[in-house]
């Protein structure tokens, strides 16, 4: 994963294919964070703060999934 990846969570992925809502976020900064716990940064939708997160448990949002 890389700066501007648009990435959803991997357990929601089951939901997006079903047309349920998902979180979504772009991904802002790589590296290590939070003692090396996290190695992203998520811009998610309808937040203001970047999250720290663990990109193992994020999938990318890719073409497949934004179409019907």
């Amino acid at each position: 994963m890389k700066v501007g990846d648009l990435v959803t969570y991997m357990f929601q992925r089951t939901r997006w294919q079903k047309g349920q809502s998902v979180s979504v976020g772009l991904i802002v900064e790589t590296g290590k964070f939070m003692g090396g716990l996290a190695d992203v940064k998520v811009l998610w939708k309808g937040e203001t703060k970047l999250l720290p997160e663990v990109s193992r448990f994020l999938t990318l949002v890719e073409d497949y999934l934004t179409t019907a």
